[in-house]
C-alpha cells in the first residue's frame, strides 16, 4: 500500500521556470524516504506539492496527479489534508505564531479539538524529543535560530500526523541535535511515513529506507542508502558521506576496518605539521569580562575573555543557545554589553544567521550598492564592485530581482555579497553554509579562505564540523555563555570529551580515524587518504 502516489507531475511557477518536469514517485506506508539534490533542483517544490499547498496556495501551471493518503491534493480541502500531513518548512520563522513555545505546540492541537489531557501529554513528549522543555515559556522569537527550528519540528511532532514531511529540518541544529531529530523520526517510522529533503546525507544514510536524487526538476536516481552513494556522480551537487568518499577513493573498498593495515604510520607526523595553524599577530578583536543579559533575565554571555588576532581564520562552535550569535552581535556593536567591553581594530562586517534580518532594499543590486554608497564611492566604481561580488556568489543576472523573491539559499548568498562588497577587514559570518548545497558551500568557504589569505580576519559561527575541520585554523567552543575550549582546530577535535559536553560531534572521518590511528587526529578525507597505502 502507498501513502503517496505521484504521476507525471509538472509544475511551473507563475513567474518562473518549470520547477518539476514529469516527476513520478510512490511512497510506501511507513517508509522513510530521503530526497537529496542541489539547490534549485525542486526539492522544496515537491514537498509543497505533497501537502497541497501547491497548487492551492501558490499560482502556477500544474499537470499530473498527486494522491496523498487517498486524497487528490487538487480536489481536497487543505483543512482535510493537514489532518494526515504535517510539514516542517525550511525557514522555521514562517510557521511560528504564538507568544510562548508551549502555546506554539498546543495551538494546532486546539484547532483539531484534541482533549486537554491528551494535548498536555503530546506537548510534553514533543518538548522532550527536541530538548526544549526548559524553554516552554519563552517567546519563540527570543530563541536562537536552532532553537526556533526545534520548536517548528516539535509543533509538527505533537500533531502526530500520519505523514510527516520535513524540508531541511536540521540545517540550524547542533550536531547532537541533528542526530536526536533523526533518532526521533526513526522511532516514528512504521506508524508514520517520513519524507525528508536534506543536505545532511550522513544521517540520512543511517535512517532512510530509500533515497532519491532530484536534479533540474527530475528524479535521476533512486536506490537504497547502502548503494546510492556509490552510484551517483561525485559532482552531482550532493554531499557524499565521508566514509563512502574514502571508500570510493580507495577503489570502492567496502571493508573500511581493514584500512588499519594500510596506514602509513610515517605520514602521521606529516599530517599534523601541515594542518592549519593559529596566527600570531596584533589583536583585531579584544573582549574583556563580557557579560550580556537579555531583558527577560537570560544570561547569554557570562564572563567571556577573548582575543582574535589579525589574519586568523577562527570557528566559533557550540550547542544551540550557547551564546555564539550574541557574542558576535556584541563584537560588532549591535548589542551593548551588560558588563565588560569590546575593542575592535578595523572595519567590521557581519552576515546574520537569518539573511532576512539584514535585507531591506528593493533589488539585489541596491542591496549590494547600499554600503558602497555610504562609503562615498562613485557610481561607476559601485557598478563594477557589485558586478564582481555577485559573480563570486553566483547571483549574476539577478540584479533587478527583489531580494525576497529569491530562495533562502540565494538570500543567504546575497547577504554575504552585501557585507563583503564594503571590504571589511574583519568579517563575521553566522552560519555561512546553512541551506547551501555542496558546490555553494565550497564556493562560499573558498571565498572566505581567499580573503583570509589576503589578510582579512575571519570568524565563522557554524554547526558544520566538516567546514570547521577544513578551513579554520583555530576553534573556540562555547557552552552556556562561556568559552570552555580554545585552540588549534586539530587539538580541539582531538578532545572528544569537550566536544560531547558541547553537543558537538567531530566529522565522521575524524571519529573513524581515531579508531584506527589513536595517536593522531585526522580532519579531512584527503588527510586520511594520504595516510593509506593501497596494496596493488
Amino acid at each position: 500500500m502507498y501513502d503517496i502516489v505521484i504521476e507525471n507531475l509538472r509544475w511551473k511557477y507563475e513567474a518562473g521556470e518549470e520547477a518539476l518536469k514529469g516527476v513520478s514517485l510512490k511512497v510506501r506506508k511507513g517508509e522513510f524516504l530521503g530526497i537529496v539534490g542541489p539547490n534549485g533542483s525542486g526539492k522544496t517544490t515537491l514537498c509543497l506539492c505533497m501537502t497541497g499547498l501547491i497548487p492551492q496556495m501558490v499560482k502556477g501551471r500544474w499537470e499530473g496527479r498527486v494522491i496523498v493518503d487517498g486524497m487528490d491534493v487538487t480536489k481536497t480541502k487543505l483543512r482535510d489534508i493537514v489532518r494526515s500531513v504535517g510539514i516542517v518548512f525550511q525557514d522555521p520563522e514562517v510557521q511560528l505564531l504564538k507568544m510562548t513555545v508551549e502555546d506554539e505546540l498546543a495551538f494546532p492541537l486546539e484547532n483539531f479539538a484534541v482533549p486537554r489531557e491528551e494535548m498536555r501529554k503530546r506537548v510534553e513528549w514533543a518538548l522532550k524529543q527536541t530538548r526544549m522543555e526548559e524553554y516552554r515559556m519563552k517567546h519563540p522569537f527570543e530563541l536562537s535560530g536552532g532553537q526556533k527550528q526545534r520548536v517548528a519540528i516539535a509543533s509538527v511532532l505533537a500533531l502526530t500526523p500520519r505523514i510527516i514531511i520535513l524540508d531541511e529540518p536540521t540545517s540550524d541544529l547542533d550536531p547532537i541535535g541533528k542526530r536526536e531529530v533523526f533518532d526521533t523520526l526513526h522511532r516514528l517510522k512504521g506508524n508514520h511515513t517520513i519524507i525528508i529533503a536534506e543536505h545532511e546525507t550522513e544521517e540520512l544514510m543511517k535512517y532512510a529506507d530509500r533515497l532519491i536524487l532530484l536534479k533540474d526538476g527530475k528524479i535521476i536516481h533512486e536506490d537504497s542508502p547502502s548503494r546510492f552513494f556509490y552510484k551517483i556522480d561525485v559532482d552531482s551537487g550532493v554531499h557524499i558521506p565521508q566514509l563512502i568518499m574514502l571508500s570510493r577513493l580507495l577503489g570502492n573498498v567496502r571493508n573500511l576496518t581493514a584500512i588499519r593495515e594500510l596506514v602509513k604510520y610515517d605520514s602521521v607526523k606529516h599530517v599534523r605539521e601541515t594542518s592549519p595553524k593559529r596566527v600570531e599577530s596584533e589583536e583585531a578583536v579584544k573582549v574583556s569580562g563580557l557579560k550580556f543579559i537579555y531583558p527577560d533575565g537570560t544570561i547569554a554571555i557570562d564572563g567571556v575573555n577573548l582575543s582574535i588576532r589579525k589574519g586568523e581564520f577562527t570557528a566559533l562552535i557550540g550547542p544551540n543557545g550557547s551564546g555564539k550569535t550574541t557574542l558576535c552581535k556584541c563584537i560588532v556593536g549591535l548589542l551593548k554589553p551588560t558588563e565588560g567591553n569590546v575593542k575592535v581594530d578595523g572595519r567590521i562586517g557581519m552576515v546574520f544567521q537569518n539573511p532576512d534580518h539584514q535585507l531591506f532594499c528593493k533589488t539585489v543590486y541596491e542591496e549590494c550598492a547600499f554600503g558602497l554608497r555610504r562609503m562615498g564611492l562613485a557610481e561607476e566604481e559601485i557598478k563594477e564592485a557589485v558586478a564582481d561580488i555577485l559573480k563570486v556568489v553566483g547571483l549574476s543576472g539577478l540584479e533587478n530581482v527583489e531580494p525576497f523573491f529569491l530562495t533562502k539559499d540565494k538570500r543567504q548568498r546575497l547577504a554575504i555579497a552585501a557585507t563583503l562588497a564594503t571590504q571589511p577587514e574583519i568579517i563575521i559570518v553566522d552560519e555561512p553554509t546553512t541551506g547551501q548545497d555542496v558546490r555553494q558551500t565550497r564556493d562560499i568557504m573558498d571565498l572566505l579562505r581567499r580573503l583570509n589569505e589576503k589578510g582579512k580576519t575571519i570568524l565563522i559561527v557554524t554547526h558544520d564540523m566538516k567546514v570547521v575541520a577544513k578551513y579554520a585554523g583555530r576553534t573556540i567552543v562555547m557552552k552556556d555563555g562561556r568559552i570552555i575550549a580554545d585552540g588549534e582546530t586539530r587539538d580541539i577535535f582531538s578532545r572528544f570529551d569537550v566536544l560531547r559536553e558541547a553537543s558537538i560531534l567531530p566529522p565522521q572521518i575524524t571519529i573513524f580515524g581515531r579508531k584506527i590511528i589513536p595517536q593522531t587526529t585526522v580532519l579531512t578525507v584527503e588527510e586520511m587518504y594520504e595516510l593509506v597505502k593501497v596494496r596493488a
